[in-house]
């Protein structure tokens, strides 16, 4: 087996794990398995809590608060599948384009 052939089948390998866990999860979340709280905050107490923030730490640690909520939006079960398969088409094109770019045997 030639390293060509064998990236071909890693590139294959890893889209069909990487697609189907990205599916798997977002089943999961249609099916309700996932628990999605709705904050019942105010828009002006949290505008309130910004102004506390910005006095407190500054604009730096008010911009790296918004960064983390960010981030904790990704765990959500959506935006995590749609991440999951980005993921995997990026890493199976990979190992295709460098595939294409070895010589054939």
């Amino acid at each position: 087996m030639t390293q060509r052939t064998l990236l071909n089948y890693v590139g294959i390998a890893i889209l069909l794990l990487g697609l189907g866990t990205a599916e798997f999860t977002y089943w999961r979340s249609l099916n309700g398995d996932s628990k999605v709280g709705g904050d019942s905050v105010s828009l002006e107490s949290e505008r309130e809590y910004e102004r506390t923030m910005d006095t407190t730490v500054g604009t730096i640690g008010l911009i790296m608060k918004h960064f983390s909520d960010a981030l904790g939006s990704l765990a959500q079960p959506g935006p995590l599948a749609i991440l999951i398969g980005a993921f995997s088409l990026l890493a199976g094109g990979g190992c295709f384009l460098a595939a294409s770019r070895m010589p054939r045997e």
